[in-house]
Parts: C-alpha cells; sequence; structure tokens
C-alpha cells in the first residue's frame, strides 16, 4: 500500500508539474487596469501611478503623478511615445520607454477639445479624440486637427455612447456597449459595426479581435470568417482583461492575479 500511494503522489507530482509547464508568471497587480506592448512587457495602471514590467515580472520604471488628476488611459502601442490622458484635467503626457515625460503637456482646451472623453495613438505621431458631445472623432498632428468624423449619432441614428478607443493597422475601432464595435478608416470615414457587445476594453491582432465576454470569458472573433470562438474555457473563467503579445498571452483575473502564458492552439 506503501509503494501504491508513493507511485500515486509522484504521478500527482508530475500531473501539476506538466499543468503549469505552460505558465510563465503570476503576479498581483495593484492598479484596476493594465496593458501591454508589442515586447512583451506589461503595465500595472492605477489612479496616479503606473509601472512598467517586463515579462518576467520584473520592475522596469515607474511614473507617478499627483498633480493632474486621476489617469484615465495608458495607449503603449507605440513603447517609445507611451500616451497618457488625464480626463479631468483635459491633458496629455507621452512617455520615453524609461517612462520619463517627453516634451510639454498637451492641453486640449487650447485645441477646442475640452470634452474629449477617449484618446488614443494614431500613425505618424498622430491622436485621435472622441467627443461624446458632438459624436465626432478627431484627428490631430503637431497640435492641428486633420480629420473629423460626421455626427455618429446622427449617421447611425442613435445616441452611442463609446467607452473605448484604438487604432490598429489602417483602422479605428470605437466600442459601445449596446451598439458594437464601430469600425472607420485612417481619415474618420465609418465603415461597418461588428457585433461585439458588453466590453470594457479589446485588442486587435492581425485578423483577430481579443476581448472578455459577457460571461467573463475569454472570446476571440475572426475578422475574415467572422466566428466568435471562447478560448480555454475550462481553465480561464473569471477574467477581468485579455491581451496577447507574441506567443504569450497576459490575463488579469477578477482577483487582480496576473497570468502569462504560453498560447495553446
Amino acid at each position: 500500500m506503501n509503494m501504491i500511494k508513493s507511485l500515486l503522489f509522484t504521478f500527482s507530482l508530475l500531473f501539476l508539474s506538466l499543468a503549469g509547464f505552460n505558465q510563465i508568471l503570476t503576479k498581483s497587480l495593484d492598479g484596476n487596469q493594465f496593458t501591454t506592448d508589442q515586447f512583451g512587457n506589461f503595465y500595472d495602471i492605477s489612479s496616479r501611478e503606473v509601472k512598467k514590467y517586463n515579462k518576467k515580472g520584473e520592475l522596469l520604471f515607474t511614473y507617478s503623478n499627483n498633480i493632474l488628476g486621476e489617469i484615465s488611459s495608458v495607449d503603449v502601442i507605440n513603447p517609445l511615445k507611451v500616451l497618457i490622458y488625464f480626463r479631468d484635467f483635459t491633458k496629455i503626457l507621452t512617455l520615453d520607454d524609461a517612462m520619463s515625460v517627453r516634451g510639454d503637456v498637451l492641453n486640449l482646451n487650447d485645441l477646442n477639445l475640452e470634452e474629449t472623453s477617449l484618446v488614443c495613438r494614431s500613425y505618424n505621431n498622430g491622436v485621435w479624440f472622441y467627443n461624446p458631445i458632438k459624436y465626432q472623432l478627431t484627428r490631430i498632428e503637431n497640435r492641428q486637427v486633420i480629420n473629423v468624423s460626421s455626427n455618429l449619432s446622427n449617421l447611425l441614428g442613435e445616441n452611442i455612447q463609446p467607452n473605448y478607443l484604438l487604432e490598429f493597422n489602417e483602422k479605428v475601432y470605437l466600442s459601445d456597449i449596446k451598439s458594437g464595435i464601430l469600425v472607420f478608416d485612417i481619415y474618420g470615414t465609418y465603415l461597418k459595426t461588428i457585433p461585439i457587445y458588453n466590453v470594457k476594453a479589446f485588442q486587435v491582432k492581425q485578423k483577430y479581435i481579443l476581448y472578455v465576454n459577457a460571461n467573463q470569458q475569454i472570446e476571440i472573433y475572426n475578422l475574415f470568417t467572422l466566428e466568435k470562438s471562447i478560448y480555454q474555457a475550462e481553465k480561464y473563467d473569471d477574467v477581468k482583461s485579455v491581451r496577447i503579445e507574441g506567443s504569450n498571452i497576459y490575463i488579469l483575473s477578477k482577483k487582480n492575479q496576473l497570468i502569462i502564458d504560453k498560447i495553446e492552439l
């Protein structure tokens, strides 16, 4: 009996070891949101501080600000020019890859963009802004307005309330919980609406949109086939946020635990 128990114990340890083989890191985050960059670094974002870690979980740099109010969003699509938006004070800062401030603070009041609710980085060092009063997207370069969309409320025949904005691969994506994800070209011209609802944030990667659905599961939408699929539902069922960089998937649980795993296909 002792030998059987010993064998069972050995097999149990082996199973647990293999089950966790793909897992790279588990780390508790301090902030209420996170993001990642193309190099696999992740950013722990709290109301007044951003901590940058490498994928090993080693702290690289920290940015903090107690003057400009709470941090509304952080865009690291260009990790050499990190964009931080302070909605309460209608100001934007740009940080370098060491999380140090680059250049002057951009005051949106000076550009008549004081009603901005969402901000994201655009191509050619541009920035997109969404105005919830005028229902418009505006793009600037070098502090000059370059593109302005139509009134989206009139165009769609409904009063949208977008909660997330990003640009990827010459397309602009604007998410509304009830209406879905609106897609625009790089000039702000409306193209279509993707039927993905009730998402707080999402990531566009090549031909996929990655997000957490209403059941706290990781869901993938194929932009080519228009099909939706659930990723590892039996393993990840209480997800708050998710991102992919390279061959790794970054999963933030409702308990604010960040898990970095190898992607299993």
